[in-house]
């Protein structure tokens, strides 16, 4: 959070500045600080020359910010009324002040009529990225938060976050006196600062402005500007270790750079992941824990259901040696290993700690790490030459779906099934569960004749799910895409991929700026290993239909402040708050304008690595998904299915999602739709996106 007074770093062309514009006449329109207001007016004149003036004069302090390389300029409000004229001139500016790196930040008062109908500008001016919006918070907006109620007034800043709000700015007249007397903010507007901060506080800048009403006896401590005392107080918002906690972690830190960022969904089949990619991967702190979590679970359940081969060593010592073959597939640079070695280590330790330190009963692992990428391979020789706990781990350069190509797999394969894998583990899990193609993997392992009888996997199921959200910024950056090239390996030069493409492509994205519009909903599921009565283990997995469709019906009416920007574990405060709203009277819930605009989908999952089948308590789970989300984990931001158009939704209407998991041959892809339903009526449908994959697929 940046906190400025309203003279510093940002340009605001409703000040009163001389400008040269071309008109020795004085302008037909008042410049003094008024936010502009005459100026807008001016602009949708039906005198002709009135209407250029204040072109002119608008443009001159435009290019003035841009030349002095001012990173943003804020601007009038948008009028109640004949909005258009106003919405063309900036569709041409933000064109122009887009080649210039200049931001336009529209001043938006705090209530739902304004932000609709920044919503409509915002559409004339194509979607541009760099056209935002700043909050402008005073004495008219606090009473109006006072009318609604807290619950409906942190359900309208949740919308507000998705519509690109860049700024925030508190006008002196909002502030109270406390006891020292001191200017602090009214309750009310102290929580949903704090709630703002810590959900955009890393990118959002924060303003003051008006007169300086607050005085002390000590002049020098209120600065030149008199505005030291306020901006000291929103300093001291931002440093309370509840907005701290949010948005100074080292986690934080780390994804700083990730925020909004689309990116392309690994394909870790058809390429192979570079040695950084695995290095970041590696840093999460929660994930491995519970991948050891799950093999330890799953080793005590198969020793307790004896579907371990047992050797006894010395029958006069009662010395025993449980076997257990472990497979890890797509080992990567090893963690799972580590992970594997250590839960074995870990069992052990409980078993001597049940039995005794004289007891001779141990697990001996047989651990082969699978792997196809030859780089990798390399790094894991490295590690099995010179890391002791290495020492007995068998490395395999082999695809998995093709293991029987590999001489030792192949031994395995014809050998008993005793000899066969008892857990296979992998983490082929993408943000969407199965969309880096985890169920053909595991389906192929299983259909390899590997896998015991009553061999486990790890990850045992994982469910996709999906939510609506808005956001401005999201679709724009997917919308920016069209420029880039339709093949990364083509460079710069490379023929641009264009906006069908773009807006038919799922992204993987840290959504920041972003507000998830609903609980997100179940899609379908994937189980692991695939059992059938009466078939074998490997024959059950060569009968599989991994196609799905599932059919998502929305209702936006409830509050979702909770999910935040869907990335995040879901508030329980907000939930709460949003369930002590639904008291209010009924005749004040019809004024609350629930109207929004959806901008995509955002796809996440919820994994049970290990579920024990001899203790229900026990299991070993990590998800993505808001009302389940492991907090502290960073392997996965959530998938971004963009809408080509954006779709207005009216209060009172739901959303109807429906997706499509396709394949055939040596490919897989989605297809998605959304349909705006009022009263069992169809007003509005989207366009099929990506039929046949024509725009995006996962090569198998």
């Amino acid at each position: 959070m940046d906190t400025d007074t309203d003279t510093d770093t940002v340009a605001d062309p409703n000040t009163n500045v001389d400008a040269d514009t071309n008109t020795d006449a004085k302008p037909p329109f008042s410049t003094q600080w008024n936010h502009g207001q005459d100026l807008i007016a001016a602009l949708s004149s039906n005198d002709r020359s009135t209407t250029a003036i204040a072109e002119n004069y608008f443009t001159y302090m435009l290019d003035w910010a841009a030349h002095m390389n001012i990173p943003a300029c804020v601007l009038p409000p948008i009028p109640n009324n004949n909005f258009v004229a106003y919405g063309r001139y900036l569709a041409t500016q933000a064109l122009k002040s887009s080649a210039n790196n200049v931001q336009l930040w529209v001043r938006v008062a705090f209530d739902h009529g304004s932000l609709e109908r920044f919503n409509h500008v915002h559409k004339l001016c194509d979607g541009a990225l760099n056209l935002g919006c700043i909050i402008m918070f005073d004495s008219q907006s606090l009473g109006l938060i006072t009318s609604l109620g807290l619950n409906a007034a942190m359900a309208l800043l949740h919308q507000f976050i998705g519509c690109n709000l860049r700024a925030v700015s508190f006008n002196t007249d909002i502030f109270l006196v406390n006891k020292q007397g001191f200017p602090a903010l009214p309750k009310s507007m102290q929580f949903l600062f704090m709630e703002l901060l810590k959900r955009i506080g890393r990118t959002c800048r924060v303003l003051v402005e008006g007169v300086p009403i607050h005085r002390i006896q000590d002049a020098s401590a209120m600065g030149r500007s008199g505005m030291m005392l306020y901006l000291q107080y929103l300093r001291h918002i931002r440093s309370k270790d509840e907005v701290a906690f949010a948005i100074d972690t080292e986690e934080a830190r780390m994804e700083t750079g990730y925020l909004d960022h689309l990116q392309s969904a690994l394909q870790p089949l058809g390429d192979n992941l570079e040695f950084s990619t695995y290095e970041v991967f590696e840093k999460d702190p929660v994930k491995y824990a519970r991948y050891q979590d799950a093999v330890e679970i799953a080793l005590e359940d198969k020793m307790q259901l004896g579907h371990l081969r047992n050797e006894t060593v010395n029958a006069k010592s009662n010395s025993i040696i449980i076997h257990v073959t472990i497979f890890v597939v797509g080992a990567g640079r090893g963690p799972l290993v580590d992970a594997s070695l250590k839960a074995v280590e870990n069992v052990n330790k409980k078993n001597r700690a049940i039995l005794g330190t004289n007891s001779s009963f141990a697990i001996k692992p047989r651990i082969v790490a699978v792997e196809k990428n030859p780089s990798a391979i390399l790094y894991l020789n490295s590690l099995k030459a010179h890391d002791p706990q290495w020492r007995n781990v068998e490395i395999v350069e082999c695809d998995m779906r093709h293991a029987s190509k590999d001489p030792l797999l192949a031994t395995i394969i014809s050998g008993h099934d005793s000899d066969k894998v008892d857990i296979v583990v992998s983490e082929l899990l993408g943000s969407f569960g199965d969309n880096e193609l985890s169920p053909e993997c595991l389906d192929g392992f299983q259909q390899s004749g590997l896998m015991k009888e009553t061999g486990a996997s790890i990850p045992q199921s994982y469910t996709s799910y999906l939510a609506p959200v808005t956001s401005m910024r999201l679709h724009a950056e997917a919308h920016a895409h069209a420029f880039l090239p339709s093949t990364p390996t083509e460079g710069p030069g490379g023929k641009p991929c264009g906006v069908l493409q773009a807006m038919e492509t799922p992204y993987v994205v840290r959504a920041h700026a972003a507000s998830q519009l609903h609980k997100e909903l179940p899609c379908w599921q994937f189980n692991h290993p695939i059992r059938k009565d009466g078939w074998s283990v490997t024959n059950a997995a060569k009968q599989v239909d991994n196609e799905r469709c599932t059919e998502l019906i929305f209702n936006l009416e409830s509050d979702s402040s909770a999910y935040g920007p869907g990335y995040q574990k879901a508030d329980e405060r907000l939930e709460l708050l949003s369930i002590s709203g639904t008291s209010d009277n009924s005749k004040k819930k019809r004024e609350i304008d629930k109207s929004c605009t959806i901008h995509g989908f955002l796809g996440t999952f919820h994994c049970v690595l290990y579920q024990s089948l001899t203790n229900t308590s026990a299991a070993s789970v990590i998800s993505i998904a808001p009302t389940t989300f492991s907090v502290g984990m960073f392997s996965w931001f959530p998938l971004y299915f963009p809408l080509r158009e954006p779709q207005a939704v009216p209060t009172g209407a739901t959303v109807k999602c429906t997706m499509w998991r396709k394949c055939d041959e040596g490919r897989v892809w989605y297809e998605w739709c959304s349909e705006v339903i009022v009263n069992n009526r169809v007003m509005t449908i989207s366009n099929l996106h990506n039929p046949n994959g024509r725009s995006c697929i996962v090569r198998l």
